[in-house]
């Protein structure tokens, strides 16, 4: 009995370990994952074209994705995971280096929603990284967040977050500055943004700046009370 209760048991999906060092972003793709985005840009300010990439697996497997506030909050989804890997490249020889591999930051096909796969834009500029999703249906939402290495790591330094009705434009929108500590909310029509809506500015409580490794995914951060981001 025991035996067979192990062998039935759900299975872990294991992630590959990317290849650390390449030349080129076929290299550097591991066996049954394929590409499905990829930026160049500089990225460490040493003027050279380095290299983030997102991965799929090739076949949909149960995942627990981390909701509300990252700790207590996950669901089982059956969806290809994702892998977002970003290279540094060296100047002189071309080789790409990895920096950093996340397994959870970028949201898969089926977390859209109506819209489909949230997944809309990766883009390199003044040295950062920016991560941009949609979804939802009557009532969308996008999703925007700004990377940057400092201090040998990948800090957030800035978040967009626009709710609104498709319908009628009723909106909210946030802007996070993390470095400033500020946050810029305005509330009103996404048709009439320069008419009658209501905008206010305040400051950004947290205890320290979020990182990859520390921010496990879209909406998984209560950054204020039923506020994520």
């Amino acid at each position: 009995m025991l035996w067979t209760q192990i062998s039935f048991a759900q299975k872990t999906f294991i992630f590959p370990k990317i290849k650390t060092q390449g030349t080129a972003v076929e290299q550097l793709t591991p066996a049954s994952w394929k590409v499905i985005d990829q930026v160049n840009g500089d990225l460490n300010n040493d003027d050279s074209a380095d290299l983030a990439v997102v991965f799929e697996y090739s076949k949909a497997v149960d995942e627990t994705r981390a909701y509300g506030d990252n700790s207590n909050a996950f669901i089982k989804e059956t969806q290809k995971p994702r892998i977002l890997a970003i290279f540094f490249r060296d100047k002189s020889t071309g080789i790409l280096s990895l920096s950093t591999q996340n397994n959870d930051f970028i949201l898969r096909s089926e977390e859209g929603g109506k819209l489909g796969d949230p997944l809309q834009q990766m883009a390199i500029k003044d040295q950062q990284l920016y991560l941009r999703f949609q979804g939802g249906s009557e009532w969308r939402w996008e999703l925007g967040y700004t990377f940057k290495f400092e201090n040998k790591d990948w800090f957030l330094t800035s978040a967009i977050n626009l709710y609104y009705n498709q319908n009628n434009g009723d909106m909210t929108e946030r802007v996070y500055d993390f470095k400033t500590r500020e946050l810029f909310t305005t509330v009103g029509n996404l048709h009439r943004r320069d008419i009658g809506n209501k905008k206010t500015s305040e400051v950004l409580y947290f205890s320290q700046l979020r990182t990859f490794k520390t921010f496990k995914k879209p909406w998984a951060w209560e950054i204020m009370p039923d506020v994520y981001l």
